[in-house]
């Protein structure tokens, strides 16, 4: 335990995560002798030699093409054509263009930073509260990492060793379910405050918009239909997602310079050092916890202070949350992955359904503060404080609460796709 404590110590003292881990392995095996400190580079290296991680810089350049290739731009025109004339207009547009957005980027960031723009400048533009509209953006963009692609699930089925692929297919019915949750909030939200809405779009303007917006909609058509046939992997369909991002956006829409390439080149080339600083020092972490039987401890924990299943899980979905509201997302999932999966086992709880609800707990805390990095951007794209962006995403908690509750309650949500898409490779 004690190990555990000089950890949570430098997290505290604002130690970077990947540097506290890495010092923290170093402490413990200088101070239990057990090992050479050469031990150290060999893990690091061995923690990032997977081909499989390939996916994530890859998908997390795709998010920053898609912002720079009009492909935002033609999103939200589609998801304005479809559900703008609904009360609550553009909220409900929000929420619709987060979630096909997500079906291409699989990244919160990339949706605030490329959508919420659009979304926020046009909301405040027809009328709506600016507090409103930053909410709405912040809280629709964690959709993102729930509707496949990924990048969390990647980093998760590599962390407990579990097709990538059925994460995916898990998250497509979570990810629908928390857009109609949010669609909700915003109708009641609208109804009460008598917020602007537009006129039905005529067939010949929804035809036209979503004509324009086929070579993106058909981006995760490619990636999901690729994965479930066969013809690719999760990490080749990331590298696919990024050719097709390039095509469209230079040969397509033609609004993708040179420049804006080597911006995203240079974007993700940033990303993938700290993915990859967490990837290596969480190889050694996950040892120290091995050899400290930090699992076994914990699972006793649990298990010494009930044996109600349904009372762990409530515990575990709440550490979640609670890790999310001041870790990086990747960085949790390394740390909790290797301690939680052995507890998750014992309770019976299929893995698949256990990384939805890991990644979707996470999420809710990426929403909250004191990290918030959804609220922070979008409260600098609004104009608006800190403060009053926390305010504004306060109702919609309530619908992400209870789908968390379902998800938890119900493993159907989660395994149904992936069983009736996936078959006996599920």
């Amino acid at each position: 335990m004690l190990i555990i404590i000089i950890f949570l110590i430098m997290i505290a003292l604002g130690v970077p995560v990947g540097f506290s881990m890495v010092l923290t392995a170093m402490t413990y095996i200088l101070s239990a002798n057990s090992v050479s400190l050469t031990f150290v580079p060999q893990a690091m290296v061995s923690g990032v030699s997977s081909y499989t991680m390939l996916a994530i810089p890859f998908f997390m350049i795709v998010g920053e093409l898609m912002n720079s290739s009009g492909i935002t731009k033609r999103i939200f025109r589609f998801a304005n054509c479809c559900v703008g004339h609904i009360t609550g207009g553009l909220g409900h547009v929000n929420v619709l263009s987060s979630m096909l957005f997500a079906g291409m980027s699989g990244a919160a960031v990339a949706d605030c930073a490329g959508l919420g723009a659009i979304e926020i400048e046009a909301m405040k533009n027809e009328g709506f509260d600016a507090d409103f509209s930053v909410g709405i953006t912040a809280v629709s963009s964690i959709i993102g990492p729930i509707i496949p692609p990924s990048s969390p699930m990647v980093l998760f089925g590599i962390a407990a060793s579990i097709s990538i692929g059925s994460l995916f297919m898990g998250g497509i019915s979570v990810g629908i379910i928390m857009g109609l949750f949010m669609m909700i909030t915003v109708y009641l939200t609208a109804k009460n405050r008598n917020y602007p809405k537009h006129k039905r779009a005529k067939f010949k303007e929804l035809f036209d918009a979503f004509l324009s917006a086929v070579p993106a909609l058909l981006s995760p058509i490619i990636l999901v239909g690729g994965i479930l046939s066969g013809f690719f992997t999760p990490t080749e369909a990331a590298a696919v997602a990024v050719f097709y991002s390039l095509i469209v956006g230079i040969f397509i829409y033609k609004e993708l310079k040179i420049k804006d390439i080597l911006r995203v080149l240079v974007n993700g080339i940033e990303n993938l050092g700290l993915v990859m600083l967490l990837m290596a020092s969480g190889k050694i972490f996950a040892w120290v916890l091995g050899m400290e039987k930090i699992t076994e401890l914990a699972t006793s924990l649990l298990f010494g202070i009930t044996d109600s299943n349904v009372i762990i899980l409530v515990l575990i979905n709440i550490l979640l949350i609670f890790m999310g509201t001041f870790m990086e997302t990747n960085a949790s999932i390394l740390i909790l992955t290797p301690i939680l999966m052995p507890i998750v086992n014992q309770i019976g709880m299929h893995p698949i359904q256990f990384g939805v609800i890991m990644v979707f707990a996470l999420m809710i805390g990426l929403l909250t503060p004191p990290m918030a990095i959804t609220l922070f951007l979008t409260s600098k794209l609004g104009g608006i404080s800190f403060q009053r962006a926390f305010k504004a995403v306060k109702p919609y908690y309530i619908g992400l609460i209870i789908v968390l509750i379902l998800i938890n309650i119900f493993p159907q949500i989660t395994l149904t796709i992936p069983k009736l898409l996936l078959g006996k490779s599920f």
